[in-house]
């Protein structure tokens, strides 16, 4: 329509709408009315007081529209929120799995046990739970039985109001699993949605959100039942998790538990992990949620590619990188060797899985493969790749702010979360990122020399970094540590 100004979209900084408010008001009121418009101005006081606030409140708009969406997404809790659209549910903390051996100096005349749930720990006081019953039979001298980092708790979370659409939060954060909703010391039944069911059925939704705290949903008597009025809820659940549970072999040495023998008895018993613990992982990055839930959609809950037997690999928590391989094919069955590497003690480090893990991810996989495939699962490799060679600054930028510049770029560029098995590292790339770095004149690079090429079984992570810096004009000024 004739007269109307059109708006500018893309000015919405500070200085754009102070420029707009005052071209405004000398269109409306002319400047024989206000023509003062210096920064000294009560007026323009105002003007700037109002472009700060409407500056404030278009960022949050714009952070509101960013987070509608996966790709632009930054908020943890938001990207949970959108992934419930895909089906797709980003992994919390994963505890780390030890293999324990339970053991005693001579042989006894009754079985031993151990009880489930039963408490041991490192030196350093990081608590696993043993899975089940760890019994030593009568006449032999150990037994074996798998443990998980963390410990379980059971609390009381509320009385029913006998209103629909209950929720019950729990207290404590640090959760990595709910276990067991007891209501009236009745157990009810854990379900993704309550779509499906009817009135009659006794079942509950959880959620662990992007502070690791629990909360438990009911149904509102059409979908999923109620619970009734005045209806006491327990909730059992497991806090812990994280790389920190990957710990060395022979570290789990202490019984916080007694073990008894059939006569109710205490016995003294002596454990260990012969072996690494693994498994255990950091909750989903944002990057690697961004990457995996349009994979996790694409396979439609069943594995018929390799892509889908990497994705569910994935998935199952506590596996860093996994690479399908068709080792065979044949008449009757597709075989599908699964390499696999697990967490390490260190942040961004990989580590070899231990058979308790596997054996488990094997079990998880055999719900969704393909009736005529066979599974294998083995260990994948990696090669650490080391970094050196000369960097030549320009004039008056710090020699060690750069070499904290190049170090975060090549963490950035070999992070584990970002790098697939059998993916070659280009020498274009290393070039790239540290010519990119402000500051950086030219690099000349010693190792690698050439691009480094992977196994299809085999990751490339990062190894040592040792660059020498020099000046445009003064020469060597610095060496990285």
């Amino acid at each position: 329509m004739a007269g109307l100004k059109r708006f500018k979209y893309t000015d919405k900084d500070h200085a754009a709408i102070v420029a707009d408010c005052i071209e405004r008001i000398k269109q409306v009121y002319g400047e024989a009315y206000w023509n003062d418009f210096e920064e000294d101005n009560a007026g323009v006081m105002l003007i700037e007081a109002f472009a700060y606030i409407a500056d404030l409140l278009l960022f949050y708009l714009d952070r509101q529209a960013n987070e509608s969406y996966l790709p632009t997404a930054q908020e943890r809790q938001n990207l949970i929120n959108i992934c419930k659209l895909v089906g797709y549910v980003p992994k919390n903390a994963v505890s780390a799995q030890a293999e324990i051996k339970i053991s005693i100096d001579e042989p006894h005349a009754s079985d031993i046990t151990l009880p489930a749930k039963s408490q041991i720990s490192t030196n350093a006081g990081l608590i696993f739970e043993i899975s089940g019953d760890a019994v030593i039979k009568a006449g032999e001298l150990f037994a074996t039985v798998n443990a998980l980092e963390g410990e379980t708790y059971t609390d009381n979370t509320g009385v029913s109001d006998g209103n629909k659409y209950q929720e019950f939060y729990i207290g404590r954060s640090g959760i990595v699993e709910i276990q067991e909703v007891l209501i009236n010391n009745e157990a009810w039944e854990y379900v993704d949605s309550f779509v499906e069911y009817s009135e009659s059925d006794k079942i509950y939704s959880a959620e662990i959100d992007a502070w690791q705290r629990g909360k438990i949903s009911f149904g509102d008597g059409k979908n999923g039942a109620v619970p009734e009025k005045n209806a006491r809820i327990y909730v059992t659940y497991r806090v812990g998790g994280g790389i920190r549970g990957n710990v060395a072999p022979n570290t789990i040495t202490s019984v916080r538990d007694v073990a008894k023998d059939a006569d109710g008895n205490t016995i003294p018993v002596k454990i260990t992990n012969e072996d690494w613990a693994s498994g255990g992982s950091e909750p989903e990055s944002i990057n690697h949620i961004k990457l995996y839930a349009p994979r996790y959609f694409k396979t439609q809950d069943r594995c018929v590619t390799q892509d889908d037997y990497e994705t569910f690999a994935i998935y199952y928590g506590g596996i860093a990188k996994a690479k399908a391989v068709v080792r065979e094919r044949s008449g009757e069955a597709n075989i599908i060797r699964i390499y696999v590497l697990s967490y390490g003690q260190k942040s961004s480090s990989v580590a070899v899985p231990n058979e308790t893990l596997k054996n488990n991810l094997l079990e998880y996989l055999e719900n969704y493969k393909m009736l005529t495939d066979w599974i294998e699962i083995e260990n994948g490799t990696w090669k650490a790749v080391d970094f050196s060679g000369e960097i030549t600054i320009l004039d008056g930028f710090n020699a060690a702010d750069i070499l904290e510049k190049i170090n975060a770029a090549l963490n950035s560029l070999m992070d584990i979360d970002s790098r697939e098995m059998g993916e070659a590292l280009r020498i274009s790339d290393v070039y790239a990122i540290i010519d990119n770095i402000e500051g950086v004149d030219y690099v000349e690079l010693v190792t690698p020399s050439e691009t480094v090429n992977a196994e299809s079984n085999e990751l490339l992570t990062l190894g040592s970094v040792n660059f020498t810096i020099k000046t445009v004009n003064n020469g060597s000024s610095g060496k990285n540590i």
